[in-house]
């Protein structure tokens, strides 16, 4: 009997030391998981905390030159004071250009501080106890932000004390622009002007000619019979209505000096004074040939239009 109690009693010792450590093999589990966790989320910190640290460093250096930018602007600034003729409006447009630049690249860095406060919120929102480790960079973004102002404040002085430069500028541009158009519009018409005095000329010294049969010419209209009683005399005339068309050659006095023919029987029907021309008909001793027109603006002084006949 003794024994049994004594069996029982190592089995009950058994089993409760088992529930014992299966407790605490689980206990050192969890305990292991949560500060692997706990790693996690401090390695993760760590790089992002070293991420906008970097960020920081860089945008500090930056803005130590932006400064220095800022300065030298300033100076300039001061120089175009000094600055009344017109003509320096091409160095006052490239100052104010300088800080236009500056400008933008000072409100790149004010959202880039913006971003960086966004960046630790989240940090401080995962864990509060990462808090207190933030303190610096929280420093260093609100000195930066305050270094920013107060550029942002100069660069506004500096543009205020640009205004007349700008104003000047603008009405300097207007005047320009307001020349350059007279000026176009003047070399425009004069343009216009040549033109008509080249179309002028060119009329000037157009003149048509046409050569055909008599028949021929006759049945087109281009000439008629004048001064004959019944059918008996007369002679051949440019008619009344005559109009040049697309069978007359057109031709520059200037430069045409030389008809060619087909017949050296031929007769001047316009006006024109037969004798300044060579050869006379019946002379040539070859045909074809080539009728000379002598006498240059005398010839043509008349009439533009040259009517020969070929019988």
């Amino acid at each position: 009997m003794k024994n049994r109690i004594l069996i029982f009693s190592f089995f009950v010792f058994s089993v409760i030391a088992l529930a014992i450590i299966g407790s605490l093999l689980k206990a050192r589990s969890d305990q292991a998981k949560k500060l692997e966790v706990q790693s996690r989320e401090l390695s993760q910190f760590s790089d992002e905390k070293d991420s906008i640290a970097q960020v920081l460093g860089s945008a500090t250096n930056s803005i130590a030159n932006i400064y220095n930018q800022v300065s030298n602007v300033a100076g300039a600034v001061a120089v175009t004071k000094t600055l009344e003729n017109i003509d320096n409006l091409n160095y006052k447009n490239q100052v104010a250009g300088k800080l236009a630049a500056i400008s933008e690249v000072v409100t790149g860095y004010k959202q880039q501080m913006k971003t960086a406060e966004d960046r630790i919120n989240t940090l401080k929102q995962r864990n509060a106890g990462f808090s207190q480790k933030l303190t610096v960079l929280e420093e260093t973004i609100k000195k930066l932000k305050g270094t920013i102002e107060e550029q942002e404040i100069r660069i506004a002085q500096l543009n205020s004390e640009l205004d007349l430069t700008r104003a000047e500028r603008d009405k300097f541009k207007a005047e320009a622009l307001s020349k350059a158009k007279k000026l176009l519009e003047k070399e425009e018409e004069l343009a216009v002007r040549k033109q008509e005095l080249s179309d002028t000329q060119d009329e000037l010294y157009t003149a048509y000619y046409i050569i055909g049969t008599t028949d021929e010419l006759n049945k087109k209209g281009y000439i008629e019979k004048k001064g004959s009683v019944l059918v008996f005399g007369g002679t051949w005339k440019a008619t009344d209505s005559l109009r040049v068309d697309e069978n007359f050659t057109k031709i520059d006095i200037r430069k045409i000096v030389e008809i060619p023919m087909k017949s050296k029987f031929y007769r001047v029907v316009s006006v024109h004074d037969p004798k300044l021309l060579s050869p006379k008909p019946y002379e040539a001793n070859t045909t074809p040939y080539t009728l000379k027109i002598g006498g240059g603006n005398r010839f043509w002084a008349q009439s533009k239009v040259l009517i020969i006949t070929e019988d």
